[in-house]
């Protein structure tokens, strides 16, 4: 009589066993005892219970939830406008527009300042396409492969690394969103464009950028509760919306101006060799605020309905927006510069200026439509980078209490902690070293990719991300995989010398280090691959596994194309009824399924 396995993947697995290694049914047993369901006996007991994330009939463990599953074939929707307007939201966004300001400040021209931006544009979208096929292929994200990467237990140092520039990152992109929907405000109430702040001098910030930070964060939690892979219709809206208010604000103030301005006509004094190195320097900057979206891009690539897809919104995302928003920022504060005598770096800056001199309906049209667009654009950057990203990390450290909305709910409430506004406001250093921010996420990129590629030949195990058997393909010495993770600390630690000296600008600096944090977007990669590359030769980590996919779909997450390409039998469907192990265990196993119509 023939049975289907309709249940979870761990279950049914006296029928399956002959398909399997004696490794395989280990974890699938193990797997199931850390999954069983026990009934709460006192008080204490039920109120944990009850915190516990929904789970339906999936198995839920402390390695295991449904939000850390790979993604099934009917929820990967995404194509090329979906991972366009993904990849087009930093670079439609305030922290681009007003790019200009750090890099002109490196004494390059906008010229040069463009120069490197295309260049590093195309290198971030190369590391970015590099670092998706996890997510294509496989359909997991971030949180697994710091197991695949680090060990089951190692994975808690990337996925930690990622948690606390979340937080930062989220403060950070909520204050600057706050400034935009005050543009939105000053078109409704001259009033409110003109209110005197009433907080003492001590409190660094003013009452109406309270009261921005404050609404951007209340329309923000309800996104909370929105699935991921849900949001790609609203943030190629808003990317538009945005790049037509970048193109009206540039358009109308060179007109105005009668040319670019004086910014655009300064000249490089810098000698070729300083030169050389603020080019590297830029273009550091520049990818040190995408760096942790690169690290996580099999967070998104895993929603890909295709990797053509993926691949090209990605890369035309990234250069075209991120070179043309930057170019547009600096031409705009060069001709504020030649209008107002001042350059304005940032779009609220433009329009209060905008208002303050004539607050006429033309002036607030133009207000509350480029608030809007920023604020769309600021909304959706954020939930997808730094909120969304957050929760999937918190996820994996605590997958029986938090899932995506619970994570993403939380770093929104902790922000506060953060005080964003001193970012601003004070003299803090900030944002003179948040160009250090790749120094953490970089060496982790790297691995990921040698992991990938050159370690596994692109091929994983999926059941072994979820079991704390020793007999697992990412147990490594004790849940702790000590090759990736002393190249991690060696990468880190010598990036961390010239952080200091950038948050330290009155110590003297050892050239050497200064000139290797510069150029860390290269150097890292190049230290940090040669090590792992040179520990994983002399002392590789054998495993069974080793470069070898599941024999079955234990999570129906693939298609049927999918599978045959991997070698891979459907689970847990009602037309499967036997597996057969091959004769002779040296050619591999052969799986030969009986199908019956379903019904029968």
């Amino acid at each position: 009589m023939c049975g289907s396995l309709h249940k979870s993947p761990d279950a049914n697995i006296g029928a399956i066993k002959n398909v399997l290694s004696s490794t395989d049914v280990e974890i699938l047993q193990k797997n199931e005892e850390m999954g069983e369901e026990n009934v709460p006996k006192n008080t204490w007991q039920k109120f944990w219970k009850a915190l516990e994330v929904p789970h339906e009939d999936k198995p839920l463990s402390v390695l295991r939830n449904p939000d850390l599953e790979p993604i099934l074939a009917t929820q990967r929707t995404w194509g090329f406008w979906s991972f366009f307007a993904y990849w087009g939201l930093p670079n439609f966004a305030v922290a681009t527009f007003s790019t200009g300001s750090a890099l002109l400040a490196l004494d390059l021209n906008i010229q040069q300042s463009i120069g490197s931006l295309v260049i590093a544009n195309v290198l971030i979208a190369g590391f970015t396409i590099l670092n998706s096929n996890p997510g294509i292929k496989f359909h997991i994200g971030y949180t697994l492969s710091q197991r695949m990467i680090f060990g089951i237990y190692g994975s808690f140092i990337g996925i930690i690394i990622r948690v606390g520039l979340s937080v930062v990152l989220y403060a950070y992109q909520a204050w600057l969103g706050g400034l935009c929907m005050n543009m939105v405000f000053d078109s409704f109430s001259q009033n409110y464009l003109n209110m005197k702040n009433t907080f003492p001098d001590s409190v660094p910030m003013a009452k109406k950028d309270l009261i921005g930070f404050l609404c951007f964060q209340l329309i923000q939690m309800p996104f909370s509760f929105v699935r991921p892979r849900h949001v790609n219709i609203p943030s190629i809206v808003t990317c538009f919306m945005t790049l037509f208010s970048v193109i009206g604000m540039m358009a109308y103030l060179i007109h105005s101006n009668g040319g670019p301005g004086p910014l655009y006509h300064t000249k490089v004094l810098l000698s070729s060799s300083q030169r050389s190195w603020m080019w590297l320097y830029s273009m550091t900057i520049w990818y040190s605020g995408v760096s942790p979206a690169v690290a996580n891009q099999s967070d998104y690539s895993r929603f890909s309905s295709g990797s053509l897809s993926c691949y090209l919104g990605l890369f035309i995302g990234t250069v075209l927006p991120g070179t043309f928003v930057s170019l547009a920022g600096m031409l705009c504060a060069s001709a504020c510069k030649g209008l107002y005598g001042s350059a304005y770096w940032t779009p609220n800056e433009i329009v209060e200026e905008w208002l303050n001199t004539n607050y006429t309906s033309k002036a607030r049209a133009a207000s509350f439509f480029i608030g809007v667009s920023f604020t769309g654009s600021q909304l959706f950057l954020n939930l997808t980078q730094n909120g969304y990203a957050c929760g999937m990390d918190l996820a994996g450290i605590f997958p029986r209490y938090i899932n995506i909305t619970r994570g993403t709910l939380f770093v929104q409430l902790i922000s506060w902690v953060v005080q964003p506004w001193t970012f601003f406001n004070t003299s803090s250093s900030f944002l003179n070293v948040m160009s250090s921010f790749g120094v953490f996420v970089t060496p982790i990129m790297t691995l990921s990719i040698i992991d990938f590629y050159w370690v596994r030949k692109a091929k994983i195990t999926l059941i072994d991300f979820f079991t704390i058997s020793k007999k697992g393909a990412y147990w490594y010495d004790f849940g702790f995989n000590w090759r990736s993770i002393s190249c991690l600390l060696l990468g880190i630690v010598l990036g961390l010398p010239g952080l200091a000296y950038e948050s330290q600008a009155d110590h003297k600096a050892n050239t050497a280090m200064m000139n290797y944090y510069y150029g860390y977007m290269f150097f890292i990669p190049l230290v940090t691959g040669s090590l792992y590359c040179g520990i994983t030769y002399i002392f590789p980590a054998h495993h069974e596994k080793m470069c070898q996919v599941d024999p079955l779909d234990f999570f129906r997450c693939f298609s049927g194309a999918e599978r045959q390409k991997l070698g891979m039998l459907p689970f847990g469907e009602a037309s499967i009824c036997e597996y057969i192990e091959a004769e002779d265990p040296q050619e591999g196993w052969q799986k030969t399924t009986v199908e019956h119509e379903k019904g029968k």
